[in-house]
């Protein structure tokens, strides 16, 4: 298994609300501070402690995962991390300039020495309306997105693009990926997507592997179930569904919040034996890399650390070879 450790940069203050969006007003300036030196350590740790990467996420208006932007935080882990690979799973692409995108983490790839691992993204409906774009066309603008992105990684000479969204009289992205053709690119999806792919990719004449297939999620590791269950069951979290984002997804979002999913405890949680039967069912299922985040209401920034640090003693060595 290949194992990474995603770092939300969750906001290190108390805001009184987790509404979105969160009034900027809630915002506490030394807390953000503070959340920036967090961030800083836990990274570095990841790095000691022998995570396969580190990740970052794009997100906004919210001091749950503090990345608006993930190509400067990218290139600030690039000084911070030295061994580990650095996973920038989650460009959205209809909020940006895929070609800047594509100039840019192919400047990441040449500061990490080749280390970048990409995912593109078209995030969730509140968050396409950030930048006001239209929701109804999110989808296919992040497949056109990806495609030219990938074309002008590969692409030796300069070329046109007219296609339904983005249109450029010239792409000619320097610097090359250090990387070739590229680096690696996951595309986000559930268990029918997975095999959608691995459909596709017959196709093509190959063949993934279970390294292929990435899942993200939260996880608390204690000394025993007992405590884990205990640090954690205090506080649900829920995370909004959208299915299919209609015309009217501007005033629904406005009217009525997104399908929600509640949950009691993070998906790996437990004493390191029960952690460790917990992903061997995930290898089970046909994956073969994770991207962890060691954080939940509740928990405190010692316990973070305490259970990245049981993580990588008393679980990472076992499931290494699963």
């Amino acid at each position: 298994m290949q194992v990474g450790f995603l770092n939300p940069v969750s906001y290190a203050g108390a805001p009184a609300t987790t509404a979105w969006p969160v009034a900027p007003a809630l915002c506490d300036r030394e807390a953000v501070s503070a959340t920036m030196h967090r961030a800083k350590e836990q990274l570095r740790l990841a790095d000691e402690l022998g995570f396969d990467w580190v990740s970052v996420s794009e997100h906004h208006y919210s001091p749950r995962i503090m990345t608006p932007s993930p190509m400067i935080y990218a290139g600030a882990i690039t000084e911070v991390v030295k061994r580990a690979k650095i996973a920038v799973l989650g460009p959205l692409l209809p909020l940006s300039n895929p070609v800047r995108v594509a100039e840019e983490l192919a400047m990441l790839d040449a500061m990490s020495d080749g280390r970048i691992i990409v995912l593109f993204l078209r995030g969730t409906a509140n968050e396409i309306l950030t930048y006001r774009s239209n929701p109804d066309e999110a989808q296919a603008v992040t497949q056109e997105g990806i495609d030219l992105i990938l074309h002008a990684w590969t692409e030796p000479q300069p070329f046109g693009w007219e296609g339904r969204y983005f249109n450029y009289r010239t792409v000619s992205v320097w610097p090359r990926t250090v990387q070739a053709p590229h680096r690696p690119v996951f595309s986000s999806g559930i268990k029918q997507r997975v095999a959608l792919y691995k459909d596709a990719a017959a196709k093509e004449g190959w063949e993934p592997t279970a390294e292929n297939v990435l899942y993200r999620f939260w996880a608390h590791v204690a000394e025993s179930d007992e405590v884990a269950e205990r640090n954690t069951s205090r506080f649900k979290v829920q995370m909004g569904l959208t299915r299919n984002m209609s015309k009217d997804v501007t005033k629904s979002l406005r009217e009525s919040p997104p399908e929600k999913l509640e949950f009691d405890r993070p998906f790996l949680c437990g004493g390191p034996a029960t952690v460790i039967d917990q992903i061997g069912a995930l290898r089970e299922a046909g994956v073969g890399a994770m991207d962890i985040a060691f954080v939940w209401p509740g928990l405190s920034y010692q316990q973070q650390l305490e259970s990245m640090e049981r993580f990588a003693r008393d679980v990472l060595p076992h499931v290494r070879d699963l």
